[in-house]
């Protein structure tokens, strides 16, 4: 009787371990995110001032998310895009100087976002959904060259994304970031006439009357940096 009670105690504890074991291994989470982006890339600025999506160039790139918590996330983005603008495109403006650009550019940025549920694939924890609609915001830079050489240009991004887990460690997504920059002369031409600075002398300063670029892309990642989850059966 002895022997058989102590048979019944070792399979219920090898049966706990067991269980914990699986336990952890389901409840595995990835401090990170890898991957790639695709889409296009338009200006907004003094030479198309209210059209959104308007002559749109390739756009790709490639993200690193880290996770801060359940909901925020800190993202760096390293991408290569183009933009163009010319004022022939809209007549009914008063331009004292008809102009045109396009260049390529490079964009590094560091967003942080914030993600409206808790997201995630998990068995053990309810609140998690796989797909999540989030917001991010953060400083960005645009490396672009112009007629009298490289510019460096810093801004500010801020932008909508939605993302779904399509596995346990692989997701895809949506994302619109939208580049407020702190100069007004990402715009000129190649010959640096600056027609397209302040072109109705209105002023400008860091925050007004300054030039933007968008992207619109759709990416794929893949969960990287793994934690073992909290076992619940000992919470």
């Amino acid at each position: 009787m002895v022997i058989f009670y102590s048979m019944r105690q070792f399979k219920r504890y090898i049966l706990v371990l067991l269980l914990g074991l699986l336990s952890h291994t389901l409840n595995a989470q990835y401090l990170g995110e890898i991957g790639v982006m695709g889409g296009v890339s338009y200006y907004n600025g003094d030479a198309n001032s209210t059209t959104p999506f308007y002559e749109n160039h390739p756009y790709v790139g490639g993200l690193l998310r880290l996770k801060m918590s359940s909901h925020w996330l800190c993202k760096f983005d390293l991408s290569y895009g183009a933009v163009s603008g010319d004022t022939e495109n809209f007549p009914d403006i008063n331009y004292p100087h008809s102009s045109s650009f396009e260049h390529s550019f490079w964009n590094v940025g560091c967003q942080f976002e914030l993600n409206f549920f808790k997201y995630g694939m998990g068995r053990w924890d309810k609140d998690l959904k796989r797909h999540t609609p989030y917001i991010t915001a953060g400083p960005s830079i645009a490396v672009y060259q112009a007629w009298n050489g490289h510019h460096i240009m810093p801004g500010l991004a801020f932008g909508v994304g939605y993302k779904f887990k399509v596995a346990p460690r692989f997701n895809v997504g949506v994302e619109w970031n939208m580049h407020k920059l702190f100069q007004d002369d990402f715009d000129d031409d190649e010959y640096g006439h600056g027609y397209l600075t302040d072109p109705m002398h209105v002023g400008h300063s860091t925050f007004k009357n300054n030039d933007w670029y968008s992207c619109a892309a759709l990416f794929l990642s893949f969960d990287i940096f793994k934690r073992r989850g909290v076992c619940r059966i000992y919470d």
